[in-house]
């Protein structure tokens, strides 16, 4: 039987980017992975490709940043438990379009791997 995946961060921005995103040739919707860091934060790697000596192509993982703090918190038990994640990448901004590149990412995965949102305090409606 399959489990459902939910959106956990439907879209979330990286923070500390590592590369030059034009360079990289990422697109949207290119598949990311989640690693855990050793300083506990969220690392999101990214298989980028390169020629070796010009000719010969090859795929290696590079850091391309990491989760915000809050969006690590809410990541990382996921990952210490190996709950399967689909990282996926949902807006890219490139240096050459903005002062600042942007790399925007979602996270899916299955509900019970991820700690639940505390309920609101809100009462409900009279009536």
């Amino acid at each position: 039987m399959y489990d459902q995946l939910q959106p956990i961060l439907p879209m979330t921005r990286l923070v500390g980017l590592c590369v030059n995103v034009a360079a990289t040739r990422l697109s949207i919707g290119d598949a990311l992975e989640a690693r855990l860091q050793g300083d506990g934060r969220v690392g999101i790697f990214a298989p980028v490709r390169r020629r070796l000596l010009g000719l010969i192509p090859r795929s290696t993982l590079r850091l391309l940043g990491h989760l915000a703090p809050a969006a690590g918190g809410l990541i990382a038990p996921a990952l210490q438990t190996g709950t399967r994640l689909r990282v996926r990448i949902v807006g890219l901004t490139p240096e050459h379009l903005a002062p600042e590149p942007e790399v925007h990412v979602s996270v899916w995965g299955v509900a019970r791997g991820v700690p639940s949102k505390p309920a609101s305090r809100t009462p409900p409606p009279f009536g």
